[in-house]
């Protein structure tokens, strides 16, 4: 650090602390001093308060406070009586005992501060209840508390929404350290610890996010209390606790925010990170029985016609609850429910329909490039039951188990499937509809920044989607053994492509990552299920059904291909086809590829100019597939599939990727028919023949080094002599020695490299050498 601004900072901090011992001696003062100058000093130390040396806080210096803060008040001074009570919450909260004698004093100030309903004290309110909590856990505990009770009942009775905005977090904040620290939590002074709960769940209850703040505070409660020493005491104030939780829950009516501090306690004690004994594992076994039964309970009411206009605020209530304490309640438990299937379909709606999760697909079917969108979409993302959807599809895919683990109702995860299918289907249509729209669009600046910023937004959407479909989806497809899942459910193998095929673009953005594992586990199952003798025919009409979406139009005269009309969305939906194409070549239906998928893939090898890298490669192998598997349609396809590359040389294809593409094409027909195979290399030799100008010779010695590559593949066969002769007299006929040199090079690559077969070697090796002798090189 510069030596000047080292010398600036101690200069402030000198200038600082003058200032701060000034305002202190005018507050001691004060019965000299203008009403102005005190309240600005008082505001100046307020400021300052935890900073300030606890040896300020003397019996005089407290006096004085005592003594304005009644004159202020007075005199309706909202702003000096705010600094007093800043003062008196910063000296609360350093006390070690509450034996002195001007506690009782503050503590009425700040009570009474607490009880005042003019919403101009909510700031001072705030300070003046951080500084009462902060006691409890001493010696006062009982008054505290009932004070606790008094203001919350208060701001019950006469509630207000800019009271409870205000106050909310500060009141769940003070509850939740109150009940972990007081020492009232036995059976003599558990009463006022009730009251306290009582009033709270009664405050909460209000709000809308009532149930999961009191299920946050009980949290803390329970891990706090789990962690005492000795461990008597937290098994006996865990019980206490459990207690409690159970007595509140077990009341008629559908109240959430009372089942919320039964989740508290069940969730922390899964979580426990004190000793788990068997009376701890007790009291978690039977606060999860209630709270199932409960849950249950609630489940039967939410779907009942009295509460039909509330459904959607209630499943977000249950997929809350359930996403937080499901997962880990032992199954034998969790089957002693009545509604697993409803829970199931609760769970699913909440997910695919809540205005806090993917809203029914709402905002991507409105998907503009405006500031409002990106700010609706950073708002949903930063949702808290959005950042929950790990939570809530975890406890779709424990229910999934369940349910196919012990063969009941599977009907409704199909339902649960058929719901994935159909979502998917809307997000890849709305997101192809967007990226369209601006794809050519021109964009000022201000455009260019909000469209980076919602891209950025709508990516933590999708990213979330593509993992909570997973995790669904991999319950079925993987998590049940022997792949009975596959089984149970005849068209999950289906959906699962389905699914995948529509968010592809998804998948393909991501990349490798975290996830990745998961979704290429649960895709392979299915492929392999759908590889079964039994299931061709479901795999075959999958595969039709997907390619005849991108057959061309037979109405309308056009000369373009409908691929080429295409979208980067509509393109990866393809590839994902084309890419399972490659996997179950073998198994494809010989109609369905002659028919469907082979005019498809035409359409994308024509391409003179590659529109998407990833489907023209996969398109190229599910050619070079189809020879390998000795399809019937390969030996029409050969010629076809040959004169395309030879055209496609050199655009859009370079070198590198023409021979490669040839090579393979030569080398899988070698395999199945020698004599097609040497047809196949004849086209080449033709196209090589007839340019014959000047300003082909590059291109022709292109043509020649693919041919050249040729003499691996067809070493196997009997043509081997064949292309011998055919190189060397195209070596013999080449213009100058430096292209003779250099093609030899290329031939002594492939004659002394792996490829060649080692009965030919000896008679490559020779001919080379021959040849080499011929051109005196």
């Amino acid at each position: 650090m510069p030596k000047e601004t080292t010398d600036t900072n101690k200069s402030d901090l000198k200038e600082l602390a003058k200032t701060l011992s000034e305002a202190y001696s005018v507050v001691l003062q004060y019965s000299t001093q203008d009403q102005e100058q005190i309240v600005s000093s008082l505001s100046h130390l307020s400021k300052y308060s935890n900073d300030l040396p606890t040896s300020w806080f003397t019996p005089q210096f407290l006096d004085s406070l005592l003594a304005l803060e009644k004159r202020l008040l007075a005199e309706s001074q909202i702003n000096g009586h705010g600094s007093i009570i800043s003062l008196f919450s910063s000296w609360t909260r350093r006390l070690s005992s509450t034996n002195d004698n001007r506690l009782p004093s503050i503590m009425e100030s700040l009570l009474k501060t607490l009880l005042f309903t003019d919403n101009r004290y909510l700031s001072v309110q705030k300070d003046a209840w951080i500084g009462w909590v902060s006691l409890v856990g001493k010696d006062q505990d009982v008054r505290l508390l009932e004070g606790m009770t008094k203001v919350i009942k208060l701001y019950t009775s006469i509630y207000d929404t800019e009271r409870s905005q205000a106050m909310s977090e500060a009141l769940d904040a003070g509850l939740a350290h109150a009940l972990a620290q007081t020492n009232t939590l036995n059976d003599f002074e558990v009463e006022t610890c009730e009251k306290l709960l009582g009033a709270y769940i009664s405050f909460a209850a209000k709000r809308l996010d009532g149930p999961r703040a009191v299920m946050i505070a009980i949290e803390h409660v329970v891990d706090v209390r789990a962690q005492e020493k000795p461990q008597s005491r937290a098994e006996a104030d865990l019980t206490t606790l459990v207690r409690m939780a159970n007595d509140i829950a077990d009341k008629p009516g559908l109240d959430f925010t009372s089942l919320a501090m039964l989740a508290g306690v069940i969730r922390m004690l899964q979580f426990n990170r004190g000793k788990r004994t068997k009376r701890v594992q007790y009291l978690r076994e039977q606060s999860e029985r209630t709270f199932i039964r409960l849950l249950d309970d609630a489940i039967e009411m939410v779907m009942s016609a009295k509460y039909a206009g509330d459904y959607y605020t209630n499943q977000d209530s249950i997929a809350f609850f359930a996403g937080r304490c499901i997962i880990q309640i032992p199954k034998e438990i969790v089957l002693e429910s009545k509604n697993i299937s409803a829970l199931l379909k609760i769970l699913t709606s909440s997910l695919l329909t809540s205005p806090c999760t993917f809203d029914n697909n709402n905002l991507l079917h409105r998907l503009k490039n405006t500031p409002t969108i990106t700010n609706e979409v950073n708002q949903l993302i930063g949702q808290p039951l959005f950042k929950d959807l790990g939570r809530i599809s975890r406890a779709i895919a424990r229910l999934n188990q369940i349910l196919l683990i012990d063969t009941q109702d599977t009907s409704v995860i199909q339902g649960t499937l058929d719901r994935l299918v159909g979502f998917s289907y809307n997000v890849f249509f709305d997101w192809d509809r967007y990226v369209m729209e601006t794809a050519e669009k021109s964009m000022s600046q201000e455009e260019s920044k909000n469209f980076k910023d919602l891209e950025a937004a709508i990516w933590v959407l999708f990213k979330s989607m593509a993992f909570a479909f997973t995790v669904i989806l991999k319950s079925i497809a993987v998590d049940i053994p022997d792949g009975q899942g596959l089984v149970l459910i005849p068209n999950a193998a289906q959906d699962i492509i389905s699914i995948y095929a529509n968010i592809n673009f998804i998948t393909e953005h991501l990349g490798e990552g975290a996830g990745r594992q998961a979704y290429q586990e649960t895709l392979t199952n299915a492929v392999a299920y759908l590889l079964y003798t039994d299931n061709h025919c479901q795999l075959n009409r999958s595969l039709s059904l997907a390619f005849k979406e991108y057959a061309s139009s037979k109405f309308v005269s056009n000369d373009k291909h409908s691929v080429e009309l295409l979208s980067m969305v509509k393109q990866s939906r393809l590839t994902f086809f084309t890419d399972l194409i490659e996997q179950v070549m073998k198994e494809v239906d010989d109609e369905v590829l002659e028919n469907d998928i082979l005019p498809v893939i035409y359409s994308v090898l024509k391409w003179k100019r590659i529109e998407n890298k990833n489907l023209y490669e996969s398109a190229h192998t599910v050619i070079i597939t189809a020879f390998i598997a000795e399809k019937p349609v390969s030996r029409e396809l050969a010629g076809v599939y040959a004169k395309i590359l030879i055209e496609n040389f050199p655009e859009p294809m370079n070198l590198d990727q023409f021979r490669f593409a040839f090579n393979s094409l030569v080398q899988a027909l070698c395999g199945m028919d020698d004599a097609l195979a040497w047809l196949t290399v004849n086209q080449l030799i033709e196209k090589i023949h007839s340019l014959g100008s000047e300003e082909d010779i590059v291109l022709r010695n292109e043509y020649t080094t693919a041919l050249i590559d040729l003499l691996k593949p067809l070493s196997l066969g009997p043509f081997f002599s064949s292309i011998l002769d055919e190189v060397e007299r195209l070596v013999l006929e080449q213009e100058t020695p430096a292209m003779q040199n250099a093609t030899m090079k290329i031939i002594f690559e492939a004659v002394s490299g792996s490829g060649i077969s080692d009965m030919r070697r000896t008679e490559a090796v020779g001919w080379f050498l021959k040849l080499k002798q011929q051109l005196k090189l």
